[in-house]
């Protein structure tokens, strides 16, 4: 399992790094993710 942080979510959200966007979507698609509650209050 992967826990994802604010950062990997920012940037598969907004594209702005392709580099790391592609590597969360790859782990999006390859692992279960997790995301805490205090990430998606700092993402939004």
């Amino acid at each position: 399992m992967v826990i994802f942080d604010t950062n990997m979510i920012l940037r598969y959200l907004l594209n702005d790094n392709e580099e790391m966007a592609g590597h969360a979507e790859k782990l999006l698609n390859e692992k279960d993710a997790a995301v805490t509650v205090e990430v998606i209050a700092e993402v939004v």
